[in-house]
């Protein structure tokens, strides 16, 4: 019997149960933003996937816009609970160091919300997921499906978005930012060692005040939502 149970502990669902969880890495997702047409004229500029880098401690979630114009890097320090946030838009590199308080403005559009988890379940991208649903307080928000992962290890991964509460890492939610509704849904996890230089702070960037980004990001991101 020792033979069936090994094949069926290993197989199944492309994921193995014996795998230690996965500390280190890098997560792609495919970005949709469902209030755009996918064939209109605002369909090439908008960016489609992400990719997040990670150890147990630290992130690093790159994403690019506009065709390679705009580009975004936020880099996460999980145990100092701070985010150097950069962005880069033509000749312009800006870089602002942001704490809790700061990351406020960036997710002021999110309602308080109420997390429901259920007992659903889902294989994204090869790993075990869990479902919750957000449900806003608000009037106008619709709920919106969050699907997230025990079995990669990464210390309160959530702590610094309008998710915060979600105990793993998440491989298919949705969010808004600066009027903007953007899907996420992980294609690939690659298990793996992340260059340390990933988390570091990009020296060809300007260091700004919180509110300086925060207005550059808004004049930019406006012209996807006019």
């Amino acid at each position: 019997m020792a033979l069936p149970l090994l094949v069926l502990l290993t197989g199944g669902c492309g994921h193995s149960l014996l795998q230690r969880r996965v500390t280190e890495g890098v997560i792609e997702y495919a970005i949709t933003f469902p209030d755009y047409d996918p064939n209109g004229l605002m369909a090439g500029m908008l960016p489609e996937k992400t990719t997040l880098s990670f150890n147990e401690e630290r992130q690093a979630v790159d994403l690019s816009a506009g065709m390679g114009i705009f580009r975004t890097s936020m880099v996460v320090n999980t145990p100092e609970k701070v985010m150097d946030y950069h962005m880069s838009v033509m000749s312009k590199r800006l870089v602002a160091e942001l704490h809790p308080r700061d990351l406020q403005a960036f997710n002021k559009e999110s309602q308080a919300l109420t997390i429901l988890y259920t007992n659903e379940v889902d294989t994204i991208a090869g790993y075990p997921c869990k479902k919750a649903v957000a449900v806003y307080n608000g009037i106008g928000q619709p709920e919106v499906e969050l699907w997230y992962t025990d079995a990669i290890e990464m210390d309160a991964p959530n702590w610094y978005g309008p998710f915060s509460e979600i105990p793993g890492v998440l491989l298919r939610y949705e969010m808004i930012q600066y009027g903007i509704r953007m899907q996420l849904n992980a294609t690939s996890v690659t298990p793996g060692p992340v260059d340390a230089s990933k988390f570091a702070l990009k020296e060809d960037h300007e260091k700004v005040a919180p509110e300086v980004l925060h207005h550059e990001l808004e004049e930019v991101l406006g012209t996807f939502t006019h």
